[in-house]
């Protein structure tokens, strides 16, 4: 009988968001409807920079469900179930947010593949990789290289984490830590560079999910 009464409260509360969410959604079509235009007339952001900038600090109950929604009709692909904190800001359209992940205040966040269940504390920076400004030889040039870099599902970004690699599933990145190569899943990762410090033991109930 409770698990049957948990999961009616869930299901209830999962309602009231996706109701909340479609009202917001609503609310930021005129910005969404430009910001289309843009990608097919143009090859810029400066539409979706703006708009994205002018949501990021709007505080509060507001301010989630709006940058949600406005990141929903904007971005490559992105849930509707996604938090995204207070100043955070995507310098790129080219970005894919899976479900239930969770930004802090002021991320900045580039060509970017987030997995479901990523948590993200303040101020993470994820740049898009780690060549941007360097030729084929490695040298400095005029040049702008992209890399997506991808974070796996259910990983920890902690405070201040600059992530320019791949980080697998699963892995708790330390608050401060600068990733320049690819972690592998399972992985506690931290320093600058940023290194494996050791396994990442599951709970019981969280290995199952």
């Amino acid at each position: 009988m409770n698990g049957a009464s948990t999961s009616s409260g869930g299901s209830m509360r999962r309602a009231a968001k996706a109701g909340v969410f479609a009202l917001a959604l609503v609310a930021m079509l005129p910005l969404i409807a430009l910001v289309w235009l843009e990608k097919r007339l143009t090859r810029t952001d400066v539409i979706f920079a703006l708009f994205g900038q002018a949501l990021a600090v709007i505080p509060g109950f507001p301010g989630h469900w709006l940058r949600g929604a406005y990141y929903f009709g904007t971005l490559d692909r992105c849930s509707w179930e996604v938090r995204i904190g207070f100043g955070t800001l995507f310098s790129h359209r080219a970005v894919a947010i899976s479900r239930r992940v969770s930004m802090g205040a002021y991320c900045m966040i580039g060509h970017a593949r987030i997995g479901e269940d990523v948590m993200i504390g303040s101020r993470v920076s994820i740049p898009s990789g780690k060549r941007q400004h360097l030729d084929e030889q490695g040298r400095l040039a005029p040049v702008a290289r992209f890399e997506p870099v991808t974070i796996g599902a259910h990983c920890w970004i902690g405070e201040g984490a600059i992530v320019l690699a791949d980080v697998g599933g699963g892995c708790i990145v330390s608050a401060g830590a600068v990733v320049i190569d690819a972690a592998p899943a399972g992985k506690l990762i931290g320093g600058n560079p940023a290194r494996v410090i050791r396994d990442v033991e599951r709970a019981p109930d969280a290995a199952a999910d």
